[in-house]
């Protein structure tokens, strides 16, 4: 397995000219769905750039609610079939979000897993992606990290999103995935805490989270439940609104464009050095 990931890896190492951003948490239920949909939206607000959204769910993803577009599952044949791969295949199969934001989803009418990629079709798909689009933005399911390819799509992105809730199972997913990634630090991660859960039911502060998992986030998701719903039911999407929630996810968004300063140092920086 580690002799695929490492070939695939090196594949990768190839200048592409799209960025590869992997979103995921160490545990499902923390949101990664809706952060996937509002990076995706966001960072397509740049004048000039294209942006490609994949969710690499087929059973019960939902990026088509979050961006409010009818799906198709395209993907599943991509990923089956990388060497077919080709430019007019990307517009054909790609949703139309926006002018400048295509989706790709591969969902499928049924509850049992009929399909998963090995690593290297995942890849494939990824690097000519990028070939394709300024950014390419991976929903990637916690489940996935039990395999290869989980783990091998967050060391060969470009950018890791790594999500976590202020509850404790959370914290202690995280650090073993913080853990596991810490070896591959070409790649940048960013920390978002995503409060989920109202101040009262979690019990846990941002500063109990740093303490745990030593680091402090990069960016902090206020609890907004009303603004994240309105995405899947009224097509309106939380980077949109005027809300600190809509704040937060903008300066996430300039975070992976490199426009805004990280805050890897401090806490983080103190016990690596310690």
């Amino acid at each position: 397995m580690q002799n695929r990931i490492q070939t695939s890896s090196a594949f990768h190492s190839q200048q592409l000219p799209g960025k590869r951003v992997v979103v995921a948490s160490a545990k499902g239920g923390a949101g990664t769905t809706s952060l996937v949909a509002n990076i995706a939206w966001g960072l397509s607000q740049k004048p000039d750039t294209h942006i490609a959204c994949a969710d690499l769910d087929f059973i019960t993803g939902d990026l088509d609610l979050q961006l409010s577009f009818k799906p198709n599952n395209a993907l599943l044949e991509m990923l089956q079939y990388p060497d077919r791969l080709e430019p007019v295949v990307y517009e054909r199969s790609g949703v139309k979000v926006t002018s400048n934001l295509s989706a790709f989803t591969g969902y499928q009418a049924q509850l049992e897993q009929g399909f998963w990629p090995e690593f290297y079709e995942f890849e494939q798909f990824s690097a000519f992606c990028q070939q394709q689009a300024s950014y390419l933005v991976w929903d990637l399911p916690a489940f996935s990290l039990r395999d290869q390819v989980g783990f091998g799509a967050l060391r060969s992105s470009d950018i890791r999103v790594v999500i976590v809730e202020p509850t404790l199972a959370s914290i202690r997913r995280t650090n073993l995935l913080l853990a596991e990634l810490d070896s591959t630090a070409q790649q940048r991660t960013l920390l978002v805490l995503n409060h989920t859960k109202p101040e009262s039911a979690s019990l846990i502060t941002s500063e109990d989270v740093a303490k745990a998992i030593g680091r402090r986030p990069d960016v902090e998701i206020p609890y907004a439940p009303e603004l994240m719903v309105a995405s899947t039911t009224l097509g309106k999407l939380a980077i949109a609104q005027k809300s600190r929630t809509a704040k937060a996810l903008n300066q996430l968004v300039s975070m992976i464009q490199g426009e805004h300063t990280e805050k890897h140092s401090g806490l983080f920086g103190w016990l690596k050095g310690a």
